[in-house]
């Protein structure tokens, strides 16, 4: 039996060629370099012979620093989709390739890795669900991914934060102090944390509807109100109806539900002159079951979002929603653990707010054609 990997050595002994052939046959970069015929036989003969691509090689021959891994989840949401993108390229402006590990799902065990992100030269933030088996075993999947990235020899590991009050200490245990860690998401104490606060935006879109003269307005989302969780969606909306003698009221929607939000629309119309929805999705829903009730929007009802994802510029009425500077997080992220990878100690704790992103849905602008 075999008991050391197979190198492009060994790839290239078996078919009497060079190494650097070999080498440039496999490379994504280089392969150009090499004839088809031979390209083909030394990728057949690699899958033959169960050859795996040495990371922290290419990594040397390819001018980069290093590897970093990145364990997340829900790797399919468009919300974490874009954070995982600006992380990747984050990583590359500092010579960082990223080894993404996903949580398979909540609800099923065994994760594996899904994907080897290359980034050469070239939150979720709101509450979580802390007491059902599918976050026992998410948790239990996110160890084991730490432990499949240590093995890969990673210089760092970045962590989309699942939020629940044991992970610290999960963190902490699986890295055991060997790796520095960052995480994103949600406050992971002794680790460094990278934290979206949706409180200021949510109480700026409430007060821009109140100043567009609504009064009745409703918030699409979760009550997290008895929560151990860090501050919510609902806080900042509270927090302005309140503070003009407005009544809070409270919906609750499946998250990035744009179904849930559309069965909402079509129960909710002519209750309410405005409503703030926990995200695009949901508030995207929410105007075609408006619409299709014979409610205008927003001549009869405003509508706004959270996320600022691409398809609410373009939809009419163009969506009012809540950008997330997902590029910024990223940056800082990536700063923190490169300083930690460095020896320096890095920031326990930075937070970022949403910003308001004004269009046609709540009235203020009109839709163009």
């Amino acid at each position: 039996m075999r008991n050391r990997p197979v190198t492009i050595k060994d790839i290239a002994r078996r078919l009497g060629i060079s190494y650097s052939t070999v080498s440039r046959a496999l490379s994504s970069r280089m392969s150009h370099l090499v004839k088809e015929q031979t390209r083909l036989l030394v990728r057949r003969t690699a899958a033959e012979m169960d050859y795996s691509p040495n990371l922290m090689a290419q990594a040397f021959v390819q001018g980069t620093e290093g590897v970093l891994g990145l364990v997340t989840h829900r790797i399919g949401q468009e919300f974490t989709g874009r954070q995982i993108n600006h992380l990747v390229r984050a990583a590359a402006r500092e010579g960082y390739q990223v080894l993404v590990a996903a949580v398979s799902s909540r609800t099923a065990p065994s994760g594996k890795i899904e994907s080897v992100q290359r980034s050469g030269p070239a939150n979720r933030s709101g509450p979580a669900d802390r007491s059902g088996p599918a976050d026992r075993s998410a948790q239990v999947e996110q160890a084991e991914q730490f432990m499949h990235l240590k093995a890969r020899d990673v210089d760092g590991i970045l962590v989309q934060a699942l939020g629940d009050a044991s992970e610290s200490a999960r963190i902490v245990h699986a890295v055991g102090g060997k790796l520095p860690v960052a995480a994103i998401g949600y406050a992971v104490d002794d680790v460094s944390s990278v934290l979206l606060n949706p409180a200021p935006g949510m109480r700026a879109v409430t007060e821009h509807l109140i100043g567009l003269g609504h009064e009745r307005i409703c918030f699409l989302g979760e009550d997290p109100i008895g929560s151990d969780g860090p501050r919510s969606y609902v806080t900042g909306y509270r927090s302005a109806m309140r503070r003009h003698g407005l009544t809070p009221r409270i919906v609750p929607v499946e998250t990035e539900s744009a179904r849930s939000g559309y069965h909402l629309g079509r129960a909710l119309r002519g209750r309410y002159t405005a409503l703030v929805c926990c995200s695009d999705y949901t508030a995207l829903g929410v105007c075609r079951g408006l619409i299709e009730s014979g409610v205008r929007v927003p001549d009869d009802m405003a509508v706004t979002g959270f996320g600022n994802c691409e398809v609410s510029a373009y939809v009419r009425p163009s969506l009012t929603t809540l950008s997330i500077p997902f590029e910024d997080m990223a940056a800082r992220m990536i700063q923190g653990i490169l300083r930690q990878i460095r020896g320096h100690p890095a920031p326990r704790r930075s937070v970022f707010k949403p910003r308001l992103t004004v269009r046609a849905s709540c009235g203020a602008v009109k839709t163009t054609p």
